[in-house]
């Protein structure tokens, strides 16, 4: 090839590559129901410990509308759970996406038999096949199932996903050109300013009163926001002065027209001038990161008025690749300096929001914050190290990557005070700092007979004394557990077995009217681990509800006419199990 040759093909792949068509063309997918779509849930939306990763679309407040596929494809994925996502479909696509349903009340026909037919097999209602790519064809616009409340939904809805196949990451539906109107900006409801630096503080005015306050180093404070002829602004705030460095969040909501939902932004951005300090952009998470919305967000703060305040700046631990700018967002202020900075909140539909305000420098010569000192019986922990520790009674151990930023671990105990428990309460760190990963922890139980050690575990124990189950059990003297959050601990047991209610069946009924059966299953601590229900003998299917604690088995083929013995077995994650036998005729 000459040299001419050579440059011709070049210009060519230049030319091909710089024509990027559009990632997301607005008329590959049809909306997925046949209504018109309002959300009760965005992407990316901020729920506890995880980002909604797709679109909650409302349903009227019913269930069983027709759910379509939104392109052509295969069904890749069915699963079946009590929890969760509840019934799911996924169909992936020939471009390389594939669509996710959930929260169904049931599949297409062909589907649902399919399903059925590997409950029994497996003699559980939960599952997840995938089935082979010719089995289960989808025409755009063909109805796949109806809609529901299955799983841990909070009322009928469909949950409607996008993913790239080729990553497993979700991204932005409303990117993808569906009919949803919008032309409702998002709200700025307050701001959050940080000291961040040690010798850093803020000197924030009362526009009212005239007076000032003072934010030191390791401390924040709230700067209310509200609309005047739609244009944001403080509103009891005149002047914010700092010294050293500093930071902010930002509590922000969007909606859209018809629906008074709260939803998330798409896109937040802290700027001085044109430069940008900090961006965010809901494009893409991966279920990989999504916990990392513990970083993103001011955990503390949601904890404890839960206002969810979005950093804007970004924690040394944080991993989520939803960050476009260098700076992380923390600005150093300098004496005699005017910074004039200023928000722009975009939702997915390019509405956009405008915050403009200043910071004026002053003089760190002033009375400056003192470095608070190490608090007694506290030790080192790095956000990316391995953290152990180890007392009488006690052990943790805290993988590196757990933590967002550096802290002093605090730990304390208190001496059992009831009897129901093994242990005094260890009270490990604060429950404000979020973990990423799991700790391992380790309790020595007291007094604890044998005979109970396979009921022993941990438990998590409030400050007014109430208990709940943490995991665990009983290994070599002690009791280890694997938990995500600081608190307070102690050793517990459960042998309390679980409880069967009856709904609308009673020993001899007569059950020719009834299409169903259903019972209330409880457990009172460690929770629900397995049950089974039999009919003479033989397995039958019976659907959880976790949410509601119902079992339901819809009478099909399974259970003839005649007279016939229910046994329905449930056992709790301490081992402890209830069987109730009940006669009926059908």
């Amino acid at each position: 090839m000459n040299i001419k040759s050579i440059t011709v093909a070049f210009l060519t792949l230049l030319l091909l590559g710089s024509a990027h068509p559009d990632p997301y063309p607005d008329d590959y997918f049809r909306s997925p129901l046949g209504i018109d779509l309002y959300l009760a849930g965005s992407f990316a939306e901020m729920r506890n410990n995880h980002f909604h990763a797709g679109l909650d679309i409302k349903t009227q407040g019913q269930s069983g509308y027709r759910v379509y596929g939104a392109a052509d494809g295969w069904v890749s994925r069915i699963a079946v759970s009590p929890s969760g996502y509840g019934n799911a479909l996924y169909v992936s696509h020939p471009n390389g996406y594939m669509t996710v349903y959930a929260h169904l009340k049931e599949f297409r026909d062909d589907i649902k038999e399919y399903v059925k037919d590997h409950q029994y097999k497996q003699q559980e209602f939960a599952v997840n096949i995938f089935p082979n790519r010719d089995q289960f064809k989808v025409s755009k616009g063909e109805v796949v199932a109806l809609s529901g409340n299955s799983g841990s939904s909070g009322g009928p809805h469909l949950h409607f996903e996008i993913r790239d196949e080729r990553t497993g990451k979700p991204v932005n539906p409303a990117l993808w050109g569906f009919n949803i109107t919008d032309s409702t900006p998002p709200r700025i409801y307050r701001l959050k300013a940080y000291a961040i630096g040690e010798q850093s503080f803020l000197r924030i005015r009362d526009s009212k009163t005239g007076g000032w306050r003072r934010v030191d180093a390791g401390e924040s404070v709230f700067i209310d926001v509200t609309r005047v002829n739609g244009i944001h602004q403080f509103s009891r705030v005149s002047r914010i002065e700092a010294s050293g460095q500093i930071a902010f969040g930002v509590q922000t909501h969007d909606y859209h027209n018809g629906s008074s939902n709260r939803l998330g932004a798409f896109e937040i951005r802290l700027a001085e001038d044109d430069r940008t300090i900090y961006q965010s952009r809901m494009e893409t998470i991966g279920f990989n990161e999504s916990r990392y919305i513990n970083a993103h967000v001011d955990f503390a703060e949601r904890r404890s008025s839960g206002r969810w305040i979005q950093r804007s700046f970004v924690l040394p631990g944080n991993k989520l690749s939803i960050y476009d700018s260098k700076e992380q967002g923390i600005l150093t202020i300098q004496d005699g300096e005017t910074r004039e900075l200023g928000y722009q909140v975009t939702d997915s539909f390019q509405n956009l929001t405008n915050l403009s305000f200043t910071v004026h420098g002053i003089s760190p010569a002033q009375p400056v914050a003192v470095a608070k000192a190490k608090e007694e019986g506290a030790f080192s922990m790095l956000h990316d190290q391995t953290f152990a520790w180890r007392a009488l009674d006690f052990a943790v151990n805290i993988p590196e990557g757990s933590l967002y930023a550096n802290d002093e671990f605090l730990y304390e105990t208190e001496p059992r005070v009831d009897s129901t428990l093994f242990s005094g309460t260890h009270i490990v760190h604060k429950p404000e700092v979020p973990l990423h990963t799991s700790m391992t922890m380790e309790i020595v139980p007291r007094d604890l007979p044998v005979a109970l050690r396979e009921k022993a575990m941990i438990v998590s124990v409030s400050p007014k004394g109430n208990i709940s189950w943490a995991g665990g059990s009983w290994d070599r003297g002690v009791v280890r557990t694997k938990l995500r959050s600081f608190g307070r601990y102690a050793v517990g047991i459960d042998e309390t077995p679980p409880t069967i209610r009856p709904l609308n069946i009673s020993s001899g009924k007569r059950m020719t009217a009834s299409s169903q059966i259903r019972f209330k299953i409880r457990d009172n601590l460690s929770g629900i681990k397995s049950y089974t229900g039999r009919v003479n003998g033989k397995w039958i299917l019976f659907a959880y509800d976790s949410k509601n604690s119902l079992l339901t088995h819809t009478f099909d083929d399974q259970v003839g006419s005649g007279k016939h013995i229910l046994e329905m077995t449930v056992t709790d994650n301490k081992d402890n199990t209830t069987v109730l036998s009940l006669p009926f005729t059908r």
